[in-house]
C-alpha cells in the first residue's frame, strides 16, 4: 500500500458498514465538526473525486447559486436576468477555482511535492475545502443580517484544511509551504473569479 492510498486502513470495510451509510455530503459536514476525524472516516470510505464531486461538489455549489435568488425577498429592484447571471458567475467561479488550485498548487509546490497534487486524495482535499466555502456562502445570500458574521466562516475552511492536508504525506521539510499555498490558492480562487464576473457582466 502506498501513501497515496485514499484507504487508511489495511482491512476491507465489512459489508454495510462505514461505506454505505456515509455518503459523500454527510462526510462534509462530519470533516466541518471533527475535523482530522472526519477527514479519516473520508479516506476509509474510498469515495472517488468523481463521486463526492456528483454527491457533495456541484450540489453545494448549486444550492450556494440558488441561495442568490433570496434577493427577490430583499431588493425591491430585483431583476431576474441580473440575478441569473450572478446565480451562473457564482457557480463558475468555484467550478474553475478547483481546476485552478490544482494547477496553481502544482506549480508552487516544491518538486518533490508536485505528485501530491495529482493523488485522488489532493482532488478529495480541494472539493471538500471550496464545498466548505460554499456552504458558508449561503447564510449571508439567505439572511443579509448575519453577513457581517457570516464573513469570519471561511476561518473554519482554513482549519479544516490544516486538519486534512497532513494526510496528503507531504515531504516534511515543505509541509508549512505546501499548507499555506494550498490555503491561500483555495481562499482566493473563488473570490478572484466572483470579482472577474462583476467585472465581465
Amino acid at each position: 500500500m502506498t501513501d497515496d492510498n485514499i484507504n487508511l486502513s489495511t482491512e476491507e470495510p465489512e459489508k454495510g458498514t462505514e461505506k454505505k451509510q456515509r455518503s459523500a455530503i454527510t462526510l462534509l459536514f462530519d470533516i466541518l465538526l471533527t475535523g482530522t476525524a472526519g477527514w479519516k472516516r473520508l479516506r476509509r470510505t474510498r469515495l472517488t473525486p468523481e463521486q463526492t464531486a456528483a454527491g457533495c461538489f456541484y450540489p453545494i455549489l448549486a444550492l450556494a447559486a440558488v441561495c442568490r435568488f433570496a434577493d427577490w425577498f430583499y431588493l425591491p429592484e430585483f431583476e431576474l436576468a441580473v440575478t441569473l447571471v450572478k446565480a451562473a458567475s457564482l457557480f463558475a467561479s468555484f467550478f474553475f477555482s478547483y481546476f485552478t488550485t490544482q494547477v496553481l498548487c502544482k506549480w508552487l509546490f516544491p518538486a518533490d511535492a508536485k505528485a501530491k497534487t495529482e493523488t485522488p486524495y489532493f482532488k478529495l482535499l480541494v472539493q471538500y475545502a471550496l464545498a466548505s466555502l460554499a456552504l458558508f456562502w449561503i447564510p449571508a445570500e439567505l439572511l443579509p443580517v448575519v453577513e457581517p458574521i457570516a464573513v469570519f466562516l471561511p476561518i473554519w475552511t482554513v482549519f479544516i484544511i490544516t486538519k486534512g492536508i497532513r494526510f496528503l504525506r507531504l515531504p516534511e521539510n515543505h509541509s508549512n509551504r505546501c499548507m499555506v499555498t494550498l490555503v491561500i490558492t483555495t481562499m482566493a480562487s473563488p473570490y478572484f473569479f466572483i470579482w472577474l464576473c462583476e467585472k465581465i457582466f
